[in-house]
Formats: C-alpha cells, sequence, structure tokens
C-alpha cells in the first residue's frame, strides 16, 4: 500500500488533487483509517490515475474524464468530447497566434520599421443590411473570443435546427450569431444568440425566441472563409478597415453563416458585419 504522498509523487501529482478525486468520486483510495482519516493507495490504481492525468491533459473537464474512465460512454462519444477538446485548443492557439502578430506590429512600430496594417489583408464594403426574422436560442459563454465562444455555440445550431423542423418548418438559413457583453454576475461573460433565419410568417417555435432582427443602414460586411479558430483575425481586420475607411462602431457585430453545418470547417463561408457610421 501507497501513502498519500507516495501515491501523489509516483503519479506526478498533487496531494490537494487526490483529495479533490477522492471527493468527486472520481479515484477513491484503497483504504481510509476511520480514525486519523489517512488515504492509502494500492499500487494498482496507478494505472487508473495514469489514465485520468492523460485524459485531463487532452482537455477534457473532470466530468468528462469520469465518464470515460468509468465506462460511462461509448467510443462514438469519447470521439466528440476530443473533437471538442481540440477545437477549443485550436481556437486558443489561433488566438495566442494573434496577439503574437499583433505584438510584433507593435515592436516594429516602436523601431520605426513599417508595418502592413491588417485591413489591408481583407477585402469588405459598407452596405445596408434588411430586417430579418429569426429563431434563437440565447446561452452564456465566460468571455468573448473563439476559446470561450466556440465550446458554447456549436451544440446551439443543431439544437435550433431540430426545433424548427420539429414546428414543421423545412426550408430556413441562414444560420446567425449575434454576442453581447453579459452584465450579470462578475460581468466577464457574453450573451451567445445563436439560432436561423426562418420565413417572414413564422409567428413561433416551441423552445425558440422567434424575433424580427432590425435592419442596419450601414454596416461593415467581409468574408471570413475557413475555420473559426481564425475568425478573431478577421473580426479585428476588418474593424481596423472601417476605421481606416473614416467609419465608427455603432452597434452589436452578427455573424452569419452560409455553409451546413456538417460540411468541414476549411469550407465554411462566414459573413461578418459591423454596423457602423460615418466618423
Amino acid at each position: 500500500m501507497l501513502t498519500i504522498g507516495e501515491f501523489a509523487s509516483i503519479g506526478r501529482v498533487s496531494v490537494r488533487m487526490l483529495r479533490h478525486y477522492d471527493q468527486i468520486g472520481l479515484l477513491r483510495p484503497a483504504r481510509v483509517d476511520v480514525i486519523t482519516g489517512y488515504r492509502t493507495y494500492a499500487a494498482t490504481q496507478l494505472t487508473l490515475l495514469s489514465r485520468i492525468v492523460e485524459l485531463k491533459g487532452l482537455g477534457l473537464t473532470l466530468e468528462q474524464v469520469s465518464h470515460v474512465v468509468w465506462g460511462d460512454v461509448d467510443d462514438s462519444e469519447v470521439e466528440r468530447m476530443l473533437e471538442s477538446a481540440r477545437t477549443e485548443l485550436r481556437s486558443t492557439v489561433a488566438d495566442a497566434e494573434t496577439r503574437l502578430r499583433r505584438i510584433d506590429a507593435s515592436l516594429k512600430r516602436l523601431r520605426g520599421e513599417t508595418v502592413m496594417p491588417s485591413s489591408q489583408t481583407i477585402t469588405a464594403e459598407v452596405r445596408s443590411i434588411g430586417a430579418q426574422r429569426v429563431a434563437t436560442l440565447t446561452r452564456k459563454a465566460p468571455g468573448f473570443g473563439p476559446a470561450n465562444v466556440s465550446p458554447v455555440i456549436g451544440p446551439m445550431f443543431p439544437e435550433s435546427a431540430d426545433l424548427i423542423q420539429s414546428a414543421g418548418i423545412q426550408e430556413f438559413g441562414p444560420a446567425i450569431a449575434l454576442y453581447e457583453a453579459d452584465e450579470s454576475g462578475d460581468g466577464t461573460g457574453a450573451l451567445v444568440t445563436a439560432g436561423f433565419v426562418v420565413p417572414e410568417d413564422t409567428e413561433s417555435i416551441d423552445g425558440l425566441d422567434v424575433v424580427t432582427l432590425p435592419g442596419i443602414a450601414q454596416a461593415a460586411v467581409t468574408v471570413h472563409r475557413g475555420e473559426v479558430s481564425g475568425i478573431g483575425e478577421s473580426w479585428n481586420a476588418l474593424i481596423e478597415w472601417a476605421r481606416d475607411h473614416g467609419y465608427e462602431l455603432d452597434g452589436i457585430c452578427r455573424e452569419v453563416y452560409w455553409t451546413p453545418g456538417d460540411r468541414p470547417q476549411s469550407e465554411w463561408v462566414t459573413d461578418l458585419v459591423q454596423p457602423v457610421r460615418q466618423g
């Protein structure tokens, strides 16, 4: 038998983490002394600990890890979990790469070197956007940016589509999303509204908010092609483009997704729509 300190040392985790695993039922000690409360572990439990550490390292939550190690999910569900973790990691990497490029640009400016504005790398236009009837869900994300938003918004589109089809509506789309700051709690979160454009005569759909999005007199619009992990950079470029052309931001942005969600993200075509006014 191994003391909790020995078990933690061999497994390369903290004693505090082992106590937490015991608390949530993920990995209980082989024995707990009824008088002292000291935990001891069997050497054979190191295999389970290694599996837990491996799955955590892949980006799964402790709840997901628990389902996997105790056999509560099949291989297809484990694959879905890992795909989601991969998407989130890609978003994080894309955000980091974007920050690195901006840091490099700032350093070049400080050194007096010429920097090509990112707004020159995109094609954009200012045009009006008509009112649209939409059926949507609204949920909270821990913050803005693909890393925070992607895990929240991903399931919202298939869920919305199922509810729309259940209401007998077969012709709908494109998909649309809006993002607002969440003023509740500590104020760090974001409200994500996502769903689909529906026919103008749609009155209500169980489980969804059916409203008319007002038109936009002037919006700076560009097209982002490819994975959502790089969409933050496209947004930054669009905002720079608008400012370079004498416009001020004037409202909540929208994203319009023209590609069916079952297609690879590398094929996705997304309109980025930012309301603006002449500066």
